[in-house]
């Protein structure tokens, strides 16, 4: 089994990607990558590590797949979609139908780095996956999610990490993308070259007040933050 330098150690330079998918064909195309079992268990984890509830936020929700199966698994929750892509939106809707969960998860078209409109301590939850690495400044994000979750509440984030080298990079993308299109492959690839280390991170939400150990590595390529908002 392949397996990757750590990441806390790398020396490969953070090469950002666009942050929107905003093209139709590009949406498609990312519909049609597998994401069943990484959704499967963010949403696994999510559940098995603490309360989850009853309003939840997903930042960056794309075509709302984790706010559907989330809503599946948790009849006494409701789910907040937001993202500033308006053709993930569009996918979201139809997969919200389909999910037998229409009425129980809602979708916000808004920057995740502003959420002017949302209120300071409202959401119960609030829940990211695999999308600070879109970002070029994720400590915006951070910040807006920090501010709209209610004291008590738990912060719940998931991103890839940067590996150690574009070797590393390559390896984990023949690992995990073997089966994909060659714009799956890349899009890997690219995200991959995109995302923060761990120590990277760590240092990001120690402005916030977050401790180191609420970021740990939960599988050969993610980090996670699990943390609850004490004020």
């Amino acid at each position: 089994m392949y397996t990757p330098q750590q990441p806390g150690q790398s020396s490969l330079r953070r090469t950002l990607e666009p942050e929107p998918m905003d093209d139709e064909s590009e949406v498609q195309e990312y519909q049609q990558m597998d994401h069943e079992g990484v959704n499967g268990a963010f949403v696994d984890d999510l559940i098995g590590g603490g309360t989850v509830g009853p309003k939840v936020v997903d930042l960056g929700c794309g075509t709302a797949a984790i706010p559907v199966l989330l809503c599946q698994r948790l009849s006494e929750i409701e789910v907040l979609g937001v993202d500033c892509s308006v053709e993930m939106l569009e996918a979201a809707r139809i997969e919200i139908e389909l999910g037998s969960v229409t009425g129980r998860v809602f979708l916000e078209h808004a920057d995740c780095k502003k959420l002017d409109g949302f209120q300071d301590d409202t959401a119960d939850t609030v829940i990211s996956n695999t999308m600070l690495h879109h970002v070029a400044e994720p400590e915006r994000v951070i910040a807006q999610a920090i501010r709209i979750l209610a004291p008590g509440g738990r912060l719940f984030l998931r991103d890839l990490a940067r590996p150690a080298s574009a070797a590393d990079v390559e390896g984990l993308v023949n690992l995990h993308a073997a089966g994909e299109s060659d714009y799956g492959r890349q899009l890997l690839r690219q995200s991959l070259h995109a995302a923060l280390t761990v120590d990277e991170a760590v240092d990001i939400l120690a402005d916030f007040g977050v401790p180191s150990e609420a970021v740990r590595m939960t599988s050969d390529r993610h980090w996670t933050i699990d943390w609850i908002k004490t004020n």
